[in-house]
Formats: C-alpha cells, structure tokens, sequence
C-alpha cells in the first residue's frame, strides 16, 4: 500500500531503519557553482533542508551539508560575464580569479552570494567548497584507494557503457603546474610507492561545452595525488565524499537516478571506500512559464526574484508541498496569490481555525506548514488574504503609509493587527511588489483630460463637496458619507453619481478602493485640489 504520510517526515524514518547505528543522519547536498545562483541551484538543498527539519522534529540526530563542486573545470563562459573568461577554460573554477575583487575567487564570490541567498529562505547548512576540500587532505584517503582499486573501478563503469573504457583510463584529473588546466591533462603513469603521477598536458583541442574548445599547453611533469593537485572524476568523487562525510540521504536531479546514472555506478563504488549508498531522494527540475529554464532563453529565475513576491516561509511551503517527480512550473504572476492563501489556510488547519478535507490533507498541511515555518508561532498570524491586500496596497504604499494601511485593514476585517504588525507590513509589501509588476498601481487621472468630459454640472457637484470638505473640522469615512449624501439630495441625483464623479476627477475611473481611505492616501490637500479641479 502507498504510504500517505507527509514525504521528508517518510524519508526520515526510513533513514533510521537504513542508518540504524549512525551518530546522526547527514543530509547532503551539493552544486557546481559556475556563475549567478538560480532556483534551480537552490532545489537540492531546499528539499533537502525539508528532510533535516523533519529528522528534528521526529528527535533524530541529523546535520545537513552542501558541497560546492569548484574543482570542476570551467567548462563555457555564462551570459553576462566578462569576456577575459574564456583564457581560463578548462581550469577549475576555484583557479578562476575574482572579477569583482571582493573574494579569493570566481567560485567563491557566488558560493558566499548563494549561501546568504540560502539563509534568506531559512536554510543554513554546513558548507564544504571542493578546493579546500581537496587542498585540506580530505580526499587523500579515498584517492589512494582509487588509484589502487583502479581496474574494479573500471568493471564497475563498464557494466554500464556501451563502449568500454581504455586500459590507461584513471580515476584522477591532474591539474597542469604549468598552465593549471584540469580538463587537458593525461595519466601516462603512476606510482603506487611515491603515491605519485606522471602526465602530460595535451595539445590536442578537447571539447569542453557544444561550442567551447580548449588546448593544452604540452607540458610533461610528475606530481603528488594528494592535497588538491589532482581530482577524482566525478562519477568516483561523489561516492568517495559519501564515505568521508558519512552521508546517509542525498538529493538528484532525475538524470542522475536514470538506469547506469551516476547514483547507479556510485552505490557500487562506494562499497570500496566502505560506506554504502545514502538513501536517494529524486526530483524534476523546475519550469519557467512551462518550458525548461535557461540563461539563452532569459528565463531564469533566482530566489531573490522569487522573494520580491512571497516570504521565505511561502517559498518553502510551495517547494514542499505535491510531488517531488512532477516538475513544478514557476509562473509568479499567477502562483503568487495561490501561494500565499494556500499557506494562510494551512496555518489555519495547524491552530485548528479551519477543518481539512481529510486526515490525509490535515496531515500533509500540517506537515508542510511546520517544516516552511521552521520556527512555529506560538499563535496564528494575522492574515490579510491576497485580494483585499491587493486591492489596498494598489493605491497605498505600505513602506511610504502603513498606518493607513494598517487602518483601513482593520476596518475591512474587523480586527486589530496588534502584535503583528512587522508580519502584516512583509506581506503587504510582497504583494506591492506583484501589483507593481504584474497588477496595476492606481495613479492619478490626468487632469486637463478628465476635466474636458465633466459637465457643468458635475463640476458645482466637485467645488461644492470640496468646500464641504474643507469645512469639517475632522473627516472621517462617516462623516465624508454625510456630505455626499447631503450633496445627492441637494442636487437631486444619486449619492453613487457623486461617488463616480469623484473616482473620475482623482484616478480616472468611475469606480475604485474606498473613497475615504483613497482620499487619505492622496492626500488631503490634492484631493481638494482635483474637485476644484485645479492642476
């Protein structure tokens, strides 16, 4: 029977009964670091951070790790990036040095924008960088066992390959001393007593990425394996870092769980370094607005994007929530709303304020909710939903007016934001943000057109209120009613003519938000203005 229960809660359980004698559960996670972070860089670690949480919930020892792979070669050169990247091809992205100067290198100065990007949606792991990894010893162990189980390596790959490996194929890259490229290089030799190898950095062109092609520069040397002078490849790497940092559950994209994928060949290899094959979680990849993200297509989407619309607890919600093999399609204009009152109603459901469907659904919002939030108030927030939030911030800028936000909220849902008010004021400035770029912010009607389609008598009606206006000592949302209707049956036309009236003089339309509240947000003295009709 299919388990119902809540997916990183299911994993967690099962890690205890695959790691029963372990310490703690080390949740990994890991990223070739090549350029500008997106969302898709953030998925691994993200959903990963799901199963760590949930391992915290249920009192299970746990830890979640993420490796940045910067020992990988600099296999093209990103969009946007200066041109003098192209003379470090084929080196490791850790050897490519810091446009910007402000940290060591390439890699670095995005791993640390990618790390404080992580934490801004509650996720901070223990952060391993491949350079120093290798630099600091780390893989020192599980490189000599590699180079001296080379040929069962071998028989392990070529189960899965069509087309067998050559008999002087190494688990190691060598970076050259001389021109320091890292996908250039080949193993003519190795010495198993000096732990040492000979190699040569090849002339002939070597094809990096599609159109990237890179040549070495001839040099013949010898050097240690140890200490960050050569790399394991990748599909003997990823089992030789499951060993060391005793990894019991990892992530992956689909294509690495395919049949003869990478997490086919590392369950076997990691045997020989002793440890045996975390518990895999797979996953789809991301869409953007239905098609696969990509830099050419100018698609991409980054958290930071993400976050101008929703908080870090509503990312988190929607990642968590549904299937992890079904590809979840990031469309912000139209998920944002969804987004933000599907977690209102699982807050909800968790302080017992609304009922689920079912115990299955109650449990899932449940879940999902405690493991988004990470730190679980106490009681539930205030809640503003999405539509009467829009319509607000349409004509009130919260971080320019929120007291009169505040106001009017209270008004329309007839309760007091009191101690939430830092709550309220994020969630009415995410949805600003969305009205901003994909709604419309109310703007002021241009005057000299609106004043060309205002009867005579429309324009008594608008000098008349405004001197009523001006009159009263304090204007309330009442005492503006009042007028209007005094006004109405003092020209013997309908107190809604007047409303319209006025909607056309301030923003152009013959309806809009609250008359008082939109007023207020104009301000006094140029609404008065706009009914005297004065530019």
């Amino acid at each position: 029977m299919r388990s119902t229960e809540f997916w990183p809660y299911k994993i967690a359980k099962e890690l205890v009964k695959k790691f029963p004698d372990v310490e703690k559960q080390v949740i990994s996670s890991g990223t070739s670091m090549s350029g500008e972070p997106h969302i898709g860089n953030a998925n691994d670690v993200i959903r990963a951070d799901a199963i760590f949480q949930a391992c915290k919930k249920l009192g299970i020892e746990a830890e979640l790790n993420w490796v940045s792979d910067d020992m990988d070669p600099l296999r093209s050169v990103p969009a946007g990036m200066p041109k003098e990247m192209h003379d470090y091809l084929g080196m490791p992205v850790s050897s490519v040095p810091d446009f910007w100067q402000c940290h060591e290198n390439f890699a670095r100065h995005f791993e640390e924008i990618f790390l404080e990007q992580l934490k801004d949606v509650l996720v901070e792991p223990v952060a391993y960088f491949g350079y120093d990894m290798y630099r600091k010893g780390m893989y020192n162990e599980t490189i000599k066992i590699a180079m001296e189980k080379r040929k069962e390596i071998m028989e392990i790959l070529n189960k899965f390959r069509t087309k067998p490996l050559q008999e002087d194929w190494y688990p190691i890259s060598v970076i050259c001393q001389n021109c320091g490229k890292i996908a250039t290089t080949k193993i003519i030799s190795y010495d198993a007593e000096k732990n040492e190898v000979s190699y040569v950095c090849s002339e002939q062109e070597v094809l990096l990425h599609k159109k990237y092609f890179v040549k070495g520069c001839g040099y013949e040397g010898k050097v240690s394996i140890f200490n960050g002078t050569c790399k394991l490849v990748w599909r003997v790497e990823w089992p030789a870092r499951w060993s060391f940092l005793k990894v019991t559950c990892e992530g992956m994209g689909k294509e690495h769980y395919i049949a003869g994928g990478s997490y086919d060949t590392g369950k076997e290899i990691v045997k020989l370094f002793g440890w045996k094959a975390p518990y895999p979680f797979f996953y789809e990849h991301f869409l953007v607005n239905g098609q696969k993200m990509s830099k050419s297509k100018g698609n991409v989407v980054t958290l930071p994007d993400m976050l101008r619309y929703m908080t870090a607890e509503q990312i988190r919600y929607w990642m968590f929530q549904g299937s992890l093999t079904t590809a979840k399609d990031i469309r912000l204009k139209e998920m944002t709303p969804h987004v933000m009152d599907e977690f209102d109603r699982a807050e909800r459901v968790y302080f017992g304020i609304e009922q689920a469907k079912s115990e299955k659904e109650k449990n899932n919002l449940i879940k999902a909710y405690e493991i988004a939030v990470v730190n679980v108030p106490k009681e539930i927030r205030y809640q503003v939903p999405f539509n009467i939030a829009k319509q607000i911030v349409s004509f009130i800028d919260p971080a320019s007016n929120f007291e009169l936000a505040k106001e009017l909220i209270e008004k329309v849902l007839r309760k007091k934001i009191d101690k939430h008010e830092d709550y309220v004021k994020e969630r009415l400035q995410k949805v600003r943000n969305w009205v901003e770029d994909f709604g419309e912010v109310i703007k002021l009607a241009k005057l000299d057109e609106v004043k060309q389609l205002l009867s005579q008598k429309e324009k008594e009606i608008l000098s008349n209120l405004a001197e009523r206006i001006a009159s009263v000592q304090e204007l309330n949302e009442e005492k503006l009613f009042e007028e209007i209707k005094a006004l109405a049956k003092e020209f013997n036309i309908s107190h809604k003519e007047i409303f319209k009236t006025c909607y056309k003089v301030l923003i152009g339309k013959e309806e809009g938000p609250r008359l008082y509240y939109l007023i207020k947000a104009l301000g006094l003295e140029i609404s008065l203005k706009r009914f005297k009709l004065e530019v």
